[in-house]
C-alpha cells in the first residue's frame, strides 16, 4: 500500500527495532537485500546496540557470528526518537507478539514503512487495525512470513502452480519443535505469544493459503501443553482444487 504520489528512494533505509534472535537473523538477512542498509537500532535495554550480535542464538540462519560497523547507524534505546529520525524510511519490527500493534500504529503515523515479524498481532481485530492504519497512511506493510522465501519453498510454489507434475492430490505439512531456549518469558507466556497455535502453526498456515488459494474450509483440532493457549494443533483445510490438505503444528 502505497501512495500515488510518494517516489521511494533508491536506497530504502531501514530502522530495526527488537534485538534478539530475530533481531540478529533481520540483521543477517538485510545484508543480502540489494537497494536496502540498515540506517538505525532500536533496543529499550540498551542490549546490541554496539552492533554485536556474536552471542544471539536461535533455530534458523547461519551460525557466523553478525557483527555490524555502527559507524553509518545510529542506536536509539528511545523508539520514539527512531521514529522521529528522517534517515529512516521503514521500520522493521523484531520484538514480541505482544508489542507489534503500539509499535506499527507509531511506525505509520510517524509516516514509515513498515516490515513486522510473525504473527503480526496478537488477535484479528489488531491486525485489521495494522491494516487499516498501513491503508490510511499511503505506507507498506508487510508481514514477514519468511516460508514463501525460502528456496526449498519457492521451488515448491513453483511446482504447484506449474503443473509439471500434475495435480496436487494431498499435502501434508509438519512443523513440531522443542520450546524455544530464548525468550521462554514471551513464548511461553501465550497471553502474549499466541502460544504454539499462533507462533508457529501460522507458518503452514499461510503457506497452504499461499499455495492453494484461501481455503473453502478449515478444520482445526489442538491442545495447549506449556503456555496456556493451543500448543499443538491438527489443521485440514478444504481447498479448491479438491487436493487433501493437512497441517500440524506444536
Amino acid at each position: 500500500m502505497v501512495s500515488e504520489h510518494s517516489h521511494p528512494p533508491a536506497v530504502i533505509r531501514i530502522g530495526i527495532i527488537g534485538l534478539g534472535f530475530m533481531g540478529a537473523t533481520h540483521v543477517r538477512a538485510w545484508g543480502k537485500v540489494s537497494g536496502a542498509r540498515i540506517a538505525a537500532l532500536c533496543n529499550p535495554s540498551g542490549r546490541h546496540l554496539d552492533g554485536d550480535f556474536s552471542g544471539v542464538s536461535g533455530n534458523v540462519g547461519g551460525k557466523e557470528p553478525v557483527r555490524l560497523n555502527m559507524e553509518a547507524l545510529t542506536a536509539y534505546r528511545d523508539y520514539a526518537a527512531m521514529l522521529a529520525d528522517p534517515d529512516v524510511d521503514a521500520i522493521d519490527i523484531c520484538t514480541p507478539t505482544h508489542t507489534h500493534l503500539d509499535l506499527a500504529l507509531a511506525a505509520f503515523a510517524a509516516g514509515k514503512h513498515v516490515i513486522c515479524e510473525k504473527p503480526m498481532a496478537r488477535t484479528s481485530i489488531e491486525a485489521s487495525q495494522i491494516c487499516d492504519a498501513a491503508q490510511k497512511a499511503g505506507r507498506v506493510l508487510m508481514p514477514a512470513m519468511c516460508l514463501r522465501f525460502w528456496p526449498e519453498w519457492a521451488w515448491l510454489k513453483e511446482a504447484v502452480s506449474g503443473g509439471g507434475y500434475g495435480k496436487v492430490l494431498s499435502a501434508r505439512f509438519t512443523r513440531i519443535a522443542e520450546p524455544p531456549g530464548w525468550g521462554r518469558s514471551v513464548f511461553l507466556g501465550g497471553a502474549r505469544s499466541g502460544g504454539g497455535l499462533r507462533d508457529l502453526h501460522i507458518h503452514d498456515t499461510d503457506f497452504v493459503n499461499y499455495l492453494f488459494g484461501p481455503p473453502l474450509s478449515v478444520q482445526s483440532h489442538g491442545y495447549s501443553l506449556l503456555s496456556g493457549c493451543i500448543d499443538h494443533v491438527v489443521t485440514r483445510y478444504e481447498v479448491a482444487c479438491g487436493a487433501m490438505v493437512h497441517a500440524e503444528g506444536g
